[in-house]
């Protein structure tokens, strides 16, 4: 019985798509995390690498919104020219604050609601965090100890949770996961063929609970030992031994060859 639980549901970010895609999932959860109306994600050049913008701006968003852009030259050259880390700009209307990603960018984060004076030291820390975990991925950087040697532990914990994230989202478009789809499918309709198709998903959910594994996550030998088993505890009793027999003999056979169409 192999336990699910001890599946390591993370996928290790390698390519380039993968990555930005990360950039972004962080993003968003410092925006939400933190309660913050507009952020961008900036080179210290002004280029916008990637922002979180409302399509509809009330009044003091928009005016918060002009404000940093007015400053953005001013801003990019102390980021570029003094090498300055974070800054915290506090108006009638809200509050800015920046922190630096690396050296050639930068997170500006805008509050109409800023946090309390209790609660802002927290939230500068939470973007400081999530500027580190953004400068690691706009880098280009895989998400593997080897990288992220040195690293605060909380950095490391939240470049680890992205991977998890990213296992979530991206799953269904993995090799391995279209593979699994497409056997089961296969399947169903060979058991249909002998139970009749009314009595598919009994099969299919008996032998998978028997077997303690799930479909997603299958490896190709679990396919062969749930093909077997759902013969053997399930198609035997219902349409007795000499079709079970008959089915053993040839589709354990098919299955393997597609299985193996896959490598």
């Amino acid at each position: 019985m192999v336990d699910q639980k001890n599946i390591d549901k993370r996928m290790e970010a390698k390519n380039v798509v993968q990555l930005k895609h990360m950039l972004v999932m962080e993003l968003n959860q410092v925006k939400e995390e933190n309660n913050i109306d507009i952020v961008m994600f900036m080179g210290v050049d002004g280029r916008v690498f990637s922002s979180i913008i409302p399509p509809i701006l009330d009044a003091p968003q928009f005016k918060l919104l002009n404000l940093v852009k007015s400053n953005m030259v001013h801003i990019c050259r102390q980021l570029d020219a003094e090498n300055m880390k974070s800054s915290i700009q506090e108006y009638s209307f809200g509050t800015v604050i920046i922190t630096g990603v690396g050296d050639n960018a930068f997170l500006a984060s805008l509050f109409v609601n800023p946090p309390a004076s209790d609660e802002l030291g927290k939230v500068t820390s939470n973007l400081v965090r999530g500027s580190r975990v953004m400068n690691h991925l706009f880098q280009l950087k895989p998400i593997s100890d080897e990288y992220m040697e040195g690293y605060d532990q909380d950095v490391m914990d939240e470049l680890t949770g992205l991977t998890r994230r990213l296992f979530v989202e991206k799953f269904d478009e993995t090799r391995g996961y279209k593979r699994n789809m497409e056997i089961l499918e296969y399947l169903k309709k060979k058991i249909g063929s002998v139970v009749g198709i009314g009595a598919v998903d009994e099969v299919i959910t008996l032998t998978m609970n028997e077997l303690g594994a799930r479909a997603a996550y299958m490896k190709n030998q679990q396919w062969v030992t749930f093909t077997e088993m759902a013969i053997n505890n399930h198609i035997r009793k219902s349409a007795g031994d000499i079709v079970a027999d008959e089915c053993l003999k040839t589709w354990i056979e098919e299955v393997e060859r597609k299985l193996k169409s896959f490598v």
